[in-house]
């Protein structure tokens, strides 16, 4: 109900998922997903790509919980634009301990400029120890 009141309005989209993400290098993608949708364009969230439906300025959030143990590689994504790092997007979450581990919470938003047919993900470079409870949302400003 909350979305047919958006409809023909902007787009907005979101994916969250709600558990373990399955992503040790490539895209972060959406398997068990709640997703909302409205609007031209969306999530895919089998590629987890977003292809803007027509030029304009958008608002790009994400959000996660990433934890390391000891002896874990250091979990490292980023937000991409037509394949290529946003500088500035990425997340780092490392323990350097001898034993136990970690757990934390980070996200960013930044406010891009797409034309029709641009994509937008989240990359994972090592996301090997643990990454979960992502939120990718993109919206048209």
């Amino acid at each position: 109900a909350e979305l047919a009141k958006l409809k023909g309005k902007k787009g907005h989209h979101c994916s969250v998922n709600t558990r373990n993400i399955d992503t040790v290098q490539g895209p972060v993608t959406f398997s068990s997903t709640k997703s909302l949708s409205s609007g031209p364009g969306g999530i895919n969230t089998s590629t987890g790509l977003f292809t803007a439906a027509r030029d304009g300025i958008y608002t790009i959030t994400y959000s996660l919980r990433a934890g390391n143990n000891a002896g874990e590689n250091t979990v490292q994504l980023w937000m991409r634009k037509n394949e290529q790092k946003i500088s500035g997007t990425t997340h780092y979450s490392y323990y350097t301990g001898p034993s136990g581990g970690v757990s934390d919470q980070g996200g960013r938003t930044m406010i891009v400029q797409l034309v029709k047919g641009d994509t937008v993900d989240l990359y994972c470079l090592d996301c090997s120890a643990y990454i979960g409870y992502v939120s990718f949302c993109v919206s048209e400003e």
